[in-house]
C-alpha cells in the first residue's frame, strides 16, 4: 500500500484523492466505503449526543472490521463544547475498546484536553498507536505526547508562520509526524511543500519519511 512513498493524508473529510495520494477518509460509520479508498470510522465528540452508545458501538464495530478501515476515529475529548465531559470520556473509552479489539490505531480529536488524553493512555496500558490530528500546541505538550508514543499530525496551521504548529514542527522527531488536510479545501501537496520547507528537506525526503511512519502505524 505504501510501496511508492505516496503523499499520505492521514486525516481528511474530503472524498476525492489524487492517484499519487493515499488519504484516510474520516467518515461516519453509516457511510458505505468505496472500493480503492481507505477510511477511519468513529464518533466525534461533537456528535455523541446524537448517537446512543450501545447502538453506535455495535455499528462502529461492524465498520471497524472492514479491511478498508485502517483506523478508528476521529474520536476524542473537547473541553470547549457544551457536551458533558464525563459523557465524552465514556464514548472515547468505548472507541478505544474497538481500536484495541481490531488492532487498528486511533485518530484523536483533542481540544484543551491533552492532560486527560495522556492520563487515559498512561493508566490504560493500551497497545495500539494514537494519532493526535490537527496538532497546534506548544513544544512542551508535543514532547510529552511523543515521549508517550503518540504521533502528531499537522495540517493547515503549518501555513501560518506564527502558529504554534509551525514553530514546533521543525523541532520534533520525524518518526512522530503525519500531515493532513482535515476539513480544509486545500491540497495535501501544499501542506507537504510548506512542511518540507520548515524542515529544510526535499519533498521527496519528507514523502519517504512519512510513508515509513505509515508503514509502522498500519503494520
Amino acid at each position: 500500500m505504501f510501496s511508492n512513498d505516496p503523499f499520505i493524508d492521514i486525516h481528511t473529510h474530503q472524498n476525492t484523492t489524487h492517484p499519487d495520494t493515499i488519504a484516510l477518509i474520516s467518515s461516519d460509520y453509516h457511510t458505505a466505503p468505496e472500493q480503492g479508498k481507505y477510511y477511519s470510522f468513529g464518533i466525534h465528540p461533537w456528535h455523541i449526543e446524537q448517537h446512543p452508545l450501545n447502538e453506535s458501538l455495535a455499528l462502529l464495530m461492524q465498520a471497524a472490521s472492514l479491511p478498508q478501515t485502517l483506523a478508528v476515529g476521529e474520536s476524542g475529548l473537547d473541553r470547549v463544547i457544551g457536551t458533558s465531559f464525563e459523557l465524552q470520556e465514556k464514548y472515547f473509552r468505548a472507541q478505544i475498546t474497538v481500536s484495541e479489539y481490531y488492532k487498528k490505531p486511533m485518530i484523536i480529536h483533542c481540544v484543551k484536553a491533552y492532560s486527560d488524553i495522556q492520563e487515559i493512555r498512561k493508566t490504560g496500558k493500551f497497545k495500539m498507536p494514537w494519532v493526535i490530528h490537527g496538532f497546534n500546541a506548544n513544544k512542551q505538550t508535543a514532547d510529552q505526547l511523543i515521549k508517550m508514543g503518540f504521533y502528531l499530525s499537522f495540517g493547515k496551521a503549518l501555513l501560518n508562520d506564527e502558529s504554534k504548529a509551525a514553530q514546533v514542527f521543525p523541532l520534533i522527531p520525524m518518526k512522530s509526524i503525519f500531515l493532513e488536510t482535515d476539513e480544509e479545501d486545500i491540497d495535501i501537496r501544499d501542506i507537504y511543500t510548506t512542511a518540507a520547507g520548515l524542515r529544510k528537506i526535499s519533498i521527496e525526503q519528507l514523502r519517504q519519511k512519512i510513508a515509513e511512519n505509515a508503514r509502522v502505524l498500519f503494520k
